[in-house]
C-alpha cells in the first residue's frame, strides 16, 4: 500500500489557521505556551501520520483534532502527577554551604560553556542543543535538518570533543578516559 501523503487543501488550512488554533486552544485550556506546544504536536502527527479519508472542513477537523490532544495531554499530566508523592518541604542543604566565591566560579564556568557552545559549527550546535536541551531522540534530531543517524552521531561527536577540550569542568570529569586530540 502507497504511503499516505498529507492533503494540500489541509496543510493550506494548517498553515492559513495555525494561530487562530492556537487562540482557540489558549481559550478553551488557558495556557498560551501549552496552546502552541499541542498545535505543534497536531503538525507533527499529521504530517507523520495523515488522515486517510478526505476532509470536508478542514479548520473543524484541526479544531477537533487539537482539542483532543489537549485533553489526552491534561489526561496523561493527571496520571503523571497521582503517580508523584508530594513532599512536604526538600531541605535546602547547598543554600548554606554556597560561599560567594564558589557561586562566582559556577557562573563563570556556566558563561565558559555558553561560549563554547555559541563557538560549536552552526550543525553540531542545533544538534547538540537539540539532544541535550530539548532531549530528542536521534532520530527526531535527523529529521529536523533532515540529515542521517550517522551524520547526528558525528555532528554530536564533534560537540562533545568541542566541550571536552576546551573547558576545565568537563576535562576534569573525564580525567582518566580518552581525550580527544
Amino acid at each position: 500500500m502507497p504511503p499516505t501523503v498529507l492533503n494540500p487543501t489541509l496543510l493550506a488550512a494548517l498553515e492559513r489557521h495555525y494561530d487562530e488554533l492556537v487562540d482557540y486552544i489558549r481559550r478553551r485550556f488557558g495556557d498560551r505556551s501549552h496552546a502552541r506546544e499541542v498545535v505543534h504536536d497536531v503538525c507533527v502527527e499529521l504530517m507523520e501520520n495523515p488522515p486517510r479519508e478526505q476532509i470536508r472542513t478542514p479548520l473543524a477537523f484541526l479544531r477537533r483534532v487539537s482539542n483532543n490532544r489537549t485533553i489526552d495531554r491534561f489526561r496523561a499530566d493527571s496520571s503523571r502527577l497521582a503517580l508523584i508523592e508530594p513532599v512536604a518541604e526538600l531541605p535546602d542543604i547547598h543554600t548554606h554551604s554556597l560561599d560567594g566565591a564558589a557561586a562566582l566560579d559556577f557562573q563563570q564556568q556556566l558563561e565558559a560553556l555558553a561560549r563554547i557552545i555559541e563557538a560549536m559549527p552552526p550543525r553540531a550546535r542545533q544538534v547538540f542543543l537539540l539532544h541535550c536541551i530539548h532531549d530528542m531522540p536521534q532520530a527526531e534530531i535527523a529529521a529536523e535538518p533532515g540529515i542521517s543517524r550517522n551524520m547526528v552521531t558525528q555532528h554530536f561527536g564533534r560537540a562533545m570533543d568541542g566541550i571536552l577540550r576546551h573547558w576545565e569542568p568537563a576535562r576534569s570529569a573525564c580525567h582518566g578516559r580518552r581525550r580527544p586530540g
